[in-house]
């Protein structure tokens, strides 16, 4: 009799290992699987009978050569994360150890400073063991993944369930390059449709604040306050001030030292707004600094010699901050 309980308390046991038993769907709704050798997450929901075998979403990561394989249960969650290599990671969740899910690293704990060049690796093996995704993707699994959730690391070539959508490319030379296009941060630049901010331009203790148009990762500036900004470089600049029969946008030829020049605009409520970019490299003035709804550093090597000026987010207060020390420095 004795033995014959034995016999049968092995068999049980031997289907706890055959049928994973999971917690119930309130505590654990969700699953996660990591393709380290595909650098795909898929989160699996749970069937009628309680068990994860229904992929609903899939994500590009970027994991790494250290990245270890096993099944975990994640653990700390952090809105903001140090990483190796001083620098950050957004939405980051424990799986095991010092491996975490989190965003594409910054080098501040600020938005506006992603790694672009390693936000365009993402698909590929980039990290030094953790797995990195998108703030778009990282969040939904800090979000709707708690601590405790199942997560399973392996490599394998074989074709995942969900064909998950490629992250976009972020073009180095886009001023809104330092934002991971899917934070939904509403001050993301990439979140923003055409539409004219206020800046403040700051040469030595001179101010003024102008309207900027930006639009596509791309400042313009009307006739007077181009004149007004590149006028305080030392170069005198002329430009149309006319709006009839422009269309919205387009490229119109303007003069600058004899020589004729194409210059991109854009319309907006009635007025012309003229690409800064464009303008600064027919003028040669090297655009220092340049960074989206940020600060921008013009710098001039002009006869009387080298001239400064700053863009910079206005900020409607009595303390306007005041940066011309910086200017000679930086």
């Amino acid at each position: 009799m004795k033995k014959r309980f034995l016999g049968m308390l092995v068999f049980f046991l031997s289907l706890t290992w055959l049928v994973p038993i999971y917690a119930g769907a309130e505590s654990y709704p969700y699953y996660i699987t990591v393709n380290l050798t595909q650098n795909i997450v898929t989160v699996y929901n749970m069937d009628e009978e309680g068990r994860y075998t229904l992929p609903e979403k899939a994500f590009y990561c970027s994991g790494g050569e250290e990245t270890p394989v096993g099944t975990f249960h994640t653990s700390d969650k952090y809105v903001w994360r140090p990483l190796f290599g001083d620098v950050y990671g957004q939405y980051a969740t424990r799986v095991t150890g010092h491996i975490l899910f989190h965003s594409v690293p910054y080098l501040q704990q600020d938005k506006s400073t992603l790694e672009y060049e390693e936000y365009n690796k993402l698909g590929e093996i980039a990290s030094m063991g953790c797995i990195r995704m998108t703030v778009e993707d990282v969040k939904w699994i800090y979000d709707n993944c708690p601590s405790g959730t199942s997560v399973k690391m392996y490599r394998s070539n074989e074709p995942e369930p969900l064909e998950p959508t490629k992250p976009q490319k972020i073009d180095l030379n886009d001023t809104r390059r330092n934002w991971d296009p899917t934070d939904p941060d509403p001050a993301n630049p990439w979140k923003k449709g055409n539409e004219v901010i206020e800046m403040g331009m700051q040469s030595g203790a001179f101010i003024r604040k102008i309207d900027v148009d930006f639009r596509n990762g791309n400042y313009a500036l009307t006739a007077d306050d181009a004149q007004l900004v590149f006028g305080n470089l030392g170069v005198t600049l002329v430009l149309p001030q006319y709006t009839e029969g422009l269309e919205e946008e387009g490229n119109v030829e303007i003069l600058f030292q004899r020589h004729k020049y194409k210059v991109s605009y854009v319309k907006n409520d009635g007025k012309v707004y003229f690409n800064l970019r464009d303008l600064a490299e027919i003028i040669g003035v090297n655009v220092r600094k340049e960074e989206a709804l940020g600060e921008i550093d013009l710098e001039y090597n002009g006869t009387t010699g080298v001239s400064l000026l700053r863009l910079f987010p206005w900020k409607n207060d009595s303390n306007q901050s005041i940066k011309s020390a910086a200017l000679a420095t930086e």
